[in-house]
Formats: structure tokens, sequence, C-alpha cells
């Protein structure tokens, strides 16, 4: 990407990565603060395409996001204004966009961290005080199938734990940055979120999310994966205390009483999984390749199990909407955002494991790019390993200035 002029850029930049960082703040208060997170959303839409205009992009950029638009346009082609969820319309697109912007301007990232720490330490402040402060109201904890968890402002645990991983990244970015202990204190709030919520995906999430915290803490392998081995045994003990055991306990029973010890584990997932699969492999070449619209898996879904579900999986779901070339965008999304942001840079294949699992247990059991906060959290992630990387010495240290 070849950039005009800075002069003016850098406001818009900092202006997107502001609203960025405060998702997680305005997230948690949506139902208290009306249409906001609808208007930061399309907001950023917009900053993202002046964005791209200030700037001379390559052919394969600049396809990229035509892509992004045709696929809102071949939504509204193909099903008018009429959805089961109006949001799945603009998470695909947004991916793309957000992903894009990050992958050519990441060193602003690290630089508006850097030069932002009182505004980006304001919002993780204030998150964290609303948590604590919903945590004896009764309000915050209600029945989402079986299990009583705990929501706090934010009404649902699946829109809960995704900030809470956004939040986390953002204390451990804030952390390797300024080695403040409060930083490593705070990162239990987020943590309580999902230890007291009813998803067991984000358990999973969470656990890799401290794996590679405590990568960049610890340099010796062996008292590396000691901790991990110490941590395991705490957090099993943590669960067995907390609600989410529940979600064990149902899982097993269910396999108890003759149905499939995998469709027990996955909550059903894997029966419709299967439906939805050899359903859609049945369909034209053409919407094979290149999707039937956001409204098809929730028809053929309630058409057969009376309920309008999605996939609960990104690469079902997007192989649903997009085709198979649309899987191919999101797969190329994840790719080119590891080779960017750490060319020239050397990491460890358990650091890009952990980076890895992050995105795909999430992907996988439960839907990552329809999640706003999970998409959101991301890149921060990926910001994690790149500056411990360059503090290991395995990259350039001109690119934390």
């Amino acid at each position: 990407m070849i950039q005009y002029s800075d002069r003016g850029k850098v406001r818009i930049k900092d202006l997107i990565w502001y609203i960025i960082v405060a998702f997680p703040l305005t997230s948690t208060i949506k139902v208290y603060v009306g249409p906001l997170n609808l208007i930061l959303t399309i907001l950023l839409f917009g900053l993202f395409f002046y964005n791209y205009y200030r700037t001379q992009m390559f052919k394969s950029e600049l396809l990229l996001c035509f892509y992004a638009v045709l696929g809102v346009l071949m939504n509204v082609a193909i099903n008018g204004f009429h959805f089961f969820s109006t949001n799945m319309v603009f998470y695909f697109p947004f991916l793309i966009l957000y992903f894009l912007f990050f992958i050519y301007h990441q060193d602003d990232s690290i630089a508006f961290m850097k030069n932002h720490k009182q505004y980006v330490d304001s919002v993780i402040g204030l998150w964290v005080m609303a948590v604590l402060i919903s945590l004896p109201l009764s309000s915050s904890y209600v029945y989402e199938g079986e299990t009583r968890g705990f929501v706090s402002f934010a009404g649902t645990t699946f829109l809960l734990c995704p900030i809470a991983i956004f939040v986390f990244a953002l204390l451990t970015v804030q952390y390797n940055l300024w080695h403040r202990k409060r930083y490593v204190i705070a990162m239990f709030v987020p943590s309580l979120c999902i230890m007291l919520g009813t998803t067991r995906t984000y358990l999973g999430v969470l656990a890799c999310a401290w794996m590679l915290f405590l990568y960049t803490q610890i340099k010796n392998k062996k008292m590396y994966f000691a901790v991990i081995a110490i941590a395991a045994v705490v957090l099993v003990g943590i669960v067995l205390l907390s609600p989410i055991k529940e979600k064990f306990i149902s899982a097993s029973s269910r396999t108890e009483i003759g149905i499939d010890p995998l469709a027990a584990f996955t909550s059903g997932r894997s029966t419709f999984w299967t439906y939805d699969i050899l359903t859609m492999i049945k369909n034209n070449p053409i919407r094979i390749l290149f999707g039937n619209g956001v409204n098809y898996l929730f028809k053929i879904n309630y058409a057969h199990f009376g309920n309008p579900l999605w996939a609960h999986n990104d690469f079902i779901q997007i192989f649903s909407d997009y085709g198979l070339f649309g899987l191919l965008v999101y797969f190329g999304m994840f790719i080119t955002l590891f080779k960017k942001t750490f060319n020239g840079i050397k990491i460890s294949k358990m650091a890009m494991m952990m980076l890895v699992a992050i995105w795909a247990f999430n992907a996988f059991f439960n839907m990552f790019y329809t999640y706003f906060c999970a998409t959101l959290s991301y890149p921060f992630y990926c910001m994690i390993i790149k500056i411990d990387a360059i503090k290991r010495g395995g990259g350039n240290p001109k690119q934390m200035d």
C-alpha cells in the first residue's frame, strides 16, 4: 500500500483506534446507550473507506474492498431487505475491512497504544468498574439454556465473553508495553466474567489467552510448561466451583440417556452441521462457488428442525453464505494477517499455535466473525506476539517506535 502525505491521515487512523478501543465499554452498556454501537459501527465503515480513499491501494486490496461491498449488495439482491438477522449482512464485510486496515497500519496500532496510554487505561478502568458494580446485582445473572450465569450489564454471556476476551487482549498489550502489575491483577476480572458465564468455548479461548500471556513473560521453556501444568490444575478446580460446570454435567447426562456423544459434547451442533453440509453440497455449482446469501441456513434449519439456526461454525456459515470463494477470502485474510504482521520477525511455533488456537477454537465451536468484540480483539493478540518477538530480539526494534 503506497501512501500519500501522512498529513491529516494520522488523525483518521487514530480516530479509528479510539473507536475500536472503546467497544468493550460501549458494548457492555449498550442497552443503556441506545444505538451508540450501531452509530460507531457505521462510523467505522465510513472511516475505513475514507482512509482507503486517501490511500493509493494495490489491486488486491481494492478488489477486497470491492468484494466486501459486493457481499452486502449480493445479500440485498437475494433477500431484499428481509433478513433473519440484519447484522449477518455486515459481519463478514466488516472483518475484511478491519483486517485490511490493521494489516497495513499495524505499526500505527502499536504507536497508538503507546501514545494514548491514559485513554486505553480509562476505557479498561471504566469497564472493570462496571463489571465489579454489577457482580452483586441479581439482574446480572440470567438463565441461558439450562444454566444460570453472569452477564453483567451486557444482558447475555455470549456478548460478555467476547468483550472479556477483548479486554484481556488490551490488558496484555498494556502490560507488555508498560509492565505495571495492575494490568495483571485486572486480567482476573475478564477471566471471572468467563468463569461465571455459561459458554465452554470461551473457557477454551481464555485458557489460550492466558497461555499466550504467560508465554510472553516466561522465557524458560521448562518453567513455562511447569507453570501451565499448575495453572491447568487450578483452572479445573475453579471450573468445578463455577456455573460453567453445569454445562459439562449436562453434556455427560445427555450421553447417558443415549444421545450421540459428539452431539452431546457440541450441544447438538454436530447434528445440524451434518444436515447443513449434506444439503449445501447438493446445490448447483454456482451456489457452491459463490454462496446462497445469509438467510439460507436459517431457512433450511427452520424447515428441518423447526428452529432458524445459524451454523455456530465460521467455516460452514461462510460456505453457506459466500461459497467456496468466500472461504478462500476468509482464510486468505488470516494468512495475510499473519504474513504481514510477522514479516521479518522470528516467532516460535508455540506462539503461532496459541495464536491460531484463539481464533480457530472459537471459529469452529461457536463462531468468531459474528461476535464483534471477538473480531476486534484478534489483531491485538497478533500485536502481543509481535511486541514480544521484537523484545526477544526476533525483529526490528524500530517497529516499536
